[in-house]
């Protein structure tokens, strides 16, 4: 009787959730809310009292899933979706204006990568940061503001003309960006009841690897615009961004409803929001990828290179030193994380799928535009096929997971084994050449195949890392991943750009590029023998919270 009493307390206190949606939830009378508020602090107080000790992250006491539409879920599924394929694109489109912006800008071919990478080490730095602040306060005023700014701030980048601003403002946007990947998968998983999980999150996954590719179509586009200046065809590629980001942004902000936290008083989250620990794993990754970008551009052997490097792991092992240090729930990654079955060797085979994609991406542009003088769309179009065939396994994959995930060991296995194979096709493809059906002969069959099957590695990595831990831990492990992906592609285009310098010609020697793809090769064959010895069976995803509805009056 005392069990229903109390569920029954707990629904009465729980119509904050939809808090905001179109119209604030019509309450109880005053007293009723006077005495369900001191009941809930009292719970609230009584939680804090317990020590934590070694339990895991799965005492949080997490707010009830709200019960939406199925149109309107749909919706905020594409506003997510819309997000991420925006921040992949703000790295993925740019390729084809690094000569522009550099000739615009004045800034000199020895720095032009930093084009591309002042946006993409804040993005990768500060992903396991927005996944804290996701998880404990209130992700949907972390993905709609996160997403508000970086429309702006691309709008502003449009009209900028000088470098350092351009470096400063790039790096701002890509923290901007970085808020909305965690936080769309902490609301994916407050949102979907239990059984679409799987599929929301792969439809929201694929949205990545389709935007690796498919960015470089947009971006082609306006690459026909042929003005200078303020007119230049990469400043319209930024403003389109701006156009594509601020209505989706109002979009989010008018239909998700108010999901917050762990429940805890604002206090109580500020300490477990373990701020030592965030600072710690930011500098740590952001001295990583700013050492391994430095290395590509002056040399592995320099200060500027070695010096950064060298930092970033003493602050690592202190991140874990620490971490092992901070009650459960209050560490960012708490050592009860790493007892997640596979997550440790998810995160290292996910290292090596996003990059398979810039290691065939960056040197083959490169090549289509510098040594058969073909125009940027026309070098982006050559592209399309992969961001097509990563798209396919969208609508069959997210059906097929429940039946997979028993045989994850020797399924990923698979997908490494022919990504690599996709290679050899590349590496034997007489040189590179595009003419006389070298492309349609070599070229595109590696893309159709590798690019289907590593978009199938992607997505069930990514849907298995998030369904493993508990829903409370959705955005850290969300982040984990994320953080995985975008350290893997650094590595993989820092390594691949010293590679490229092998043999004199750079890129127009094709020897260099062979060498790149000889590495990444070798590398998803070591991924596929790692999954094969040491996956184990993945445990069942964990059971959410209770959801209560929402009616349907609130919805409009």
């Amino acid at each position: 009787m005392s069990m229903v009493q109390n569920n029954e307390e707990r629904r009465s206190s729980s119509p904050t959730i939809v808090e905001g949606v179109v119209g604030e939830a019509k309450g109880m009378d005053g007293e009723t809310n006077e005495n369900s508020g001191r009941e809930d602090m009292e719970k609230v107080e009584t939680t804090q009292t317990v020590q934590p000790g070694p339990v895991a992250p799965t005492t949080h006491a997490m707010p009830d899933r709200p019960v939406l539409s199925k149109k309107r879920k749909m919706v905020l599924l594409l506003t997510f979706s819309v997000a991420q394929f925006l921040d992949i694109t703000a790295r993925s489109g740019v390729v084809l204006f690094v000569e522009d912006i550099s000739r615009d800008l004045n800034i000199k071919y020895q720095v032009s990568t930093w084009v591309l990478t002042a946006f993409s080490v804040p993005f990768a730095a500060f992903l396991l940061f927005w996944g804290r602040v996701a998880d404990l306060f209130t992700a949907k005023t972390t993905f709609v503001y996160g997403f508000y700014v970086l429309g702006v701030l691309n709008l502003i980048i449009s009209f900028l003309p000088n470098k350092y601003a351009y470096f400063i403002l790039r790096a701002l946007s890509g923290l901007a960006a970085s808020a909305t990947i965690p936080s769309a998968y902490r609301l994916i998983v407050a949102i979907f009841e239990p059984k679409e999980v799987g599929g929301a999150i792969a439809i929201f996954t694929l949205t990545g690897a389709f935007a690796n590719a498919s960015g470089l179509v947009l971006a082609g586009f306006f690459g026909f615009i042929k003005s200078t200046n303020q007119l230049a065809g990469w400043r319209w590629f930024f403003r389109a961004m701006t156009v594509i980001a601020i209505p989706f942004a109002g979009l989010a902000q008018a239909l998700i409803p108010k999901i917050p936290g762990v429940r805890a008083t604002q206090a109580e989250k500020w300490r477990q929001f373990d701020l030592i620990g965030c600072s710690i794993m930011l500098f740590s990754n952001l001295l990583l990828i700013l050492g391994l970008t430095l290395g590509a551009t002056y040399g592995w052997k320099t200060a500027k290179f070695l010096v950064p490097f060298l930092l970033s792991w003493p602050l690592f092992i202190a991140f874990f030193f620490w971490e092992r240090k901070q009650p459960a729930l209050s560490a960012l990654v708490p050592s009860s994380t790493w007892r997640v079955p596979n997550l440790a060797l998810y995160l290292w085979l996910a290292l090596c799928v996003f990059g398979w994609w810039g290691a065939i991406q960056l040197p083959l542009v490169e090549i289509y535009e510098t040594v058969y003088h073909e125009s940027s769309i026309i070098s982006a179009v050559r592209m399309i096929p992969m961001g097509i065939a990563a798209l396919v396994p969208m609508l069959f994959l997210p059906k097929l997971l429940p039946i997979l995930r028993p045989y994850s060991r020797w399924f990923i296995s698979f997908t490494q084994i022919v990504a690599a194979s996709s290679l050899l096709i590349l590496i034997y493809s007489r040189g590179g050449d595009i003419h006389n059906n070298g492309y349609w002969r070599y070229q595109f069959p590696a893309f159709i195949v590798g690019s289907f099957i590593n978009a199938m590695a992607f997505l069930t990595g990514s849907v298995l890392v998030v369904t493993s831990v508990p829903p409370s831990m959705s955005g850290v492990a969300s982040a984990l991943i994320q953080v995985a992906y975008q350290i893997g592609i650094v590595v993989t285009i820092s390594i691949q750009a010293g590679l490229l310098t092998i043999h004199p010609g750079s890129i127009a020697n094709f020897s260099n590029v062979q060498a790149s793809w000889w590495f990444q090769f070798g590398w998803c064959l070591l991924n596929a023998i790692l999954a094969l010895l040491f996956l184990q069976r993945p445990p069942p995803p964990p059971t959410p919270a209770a959801a209560i509805p929402v009616k349907p009056d609130a919805e409009a």
